[in-house]
């Protein structure tokens, strides 16, 4: 299976079309727990990448993420899926096996691009005010732990623990 990525206008400034493997798919070839959306904000100017999955809202940061520096996009999208997955006490190795190339995802999705726009104000701002160098390990370490346990709203009525919806979502696909 395939990762769909959709991406902002501004984060294809930042991540450009060259990262996709293949074309987009058509709508019924694509399981939900694979679409991601990123878009980017800007601290210190340097971009940071916000990604979330619009099935479970399970959102992770890339900080510093720079197109030149970084030539293999999926492995670095890996890497901090990864990470934020373990902090979230869930072994990535399950989900990531499903997973091993970036396919184009075409399709904009309103509560998803609300949802990304409400936690890059949150953390924009508490990085900026908590006067965090997100240049250190530690700091990306932490706020990446911090959104894997975030609280977020689903349908304007029910509260959960993304890292606990997308858990489920991988039981019910037998991805555990």
């Amino acid at each position: 299976m395939a990762i769909h990525l959709y991406q902002s206008k501004r984060a294809k400034r930042n991540i450009g079309m060259q990262v996709y493997n293949d074309y987009a798919w058509h709508e019924s070839q694509v399981d939900a727990l694979t679409i991601w959306y990123a878009d980017v904000f800007f601290i210190n100017r340097k971009p940071t990448l916000v990604i979330a999955n619009p099935l479970t809202k399970f959102t992770f940061f890339v900080f510093r993420y720079s197109r030149r520096e970084s030539t293999d996009f999926l492995q670095k999208f890996r890497e901090k899926l990864s990470y934020t997955m373990t902090c979230a006490g869930i072994d990535p190795k399950k989900y990531l096996e499903q997973c091993d190339w970036l396919v184009e995802y075409e399709k904009s999705d309103k509560s998803a691009s609300a949802h990304l726009s409400r936690t890059k104000m949150e953390y924009e701002y508490m990085i900026k005010s908590q006067h965090h160098n997100v240049d250190a390990a530690d700091d990306e370490a932490f706020y990446n732990r911090m959104i894997a346990d975030n609280l977020v709203s689903y349908h304007k009525k029910d509260f959960d623990r993304p890292s606990k919806r997308l858990y489920h979502e991988m039981l019910l696909r037998r991805w555990d």
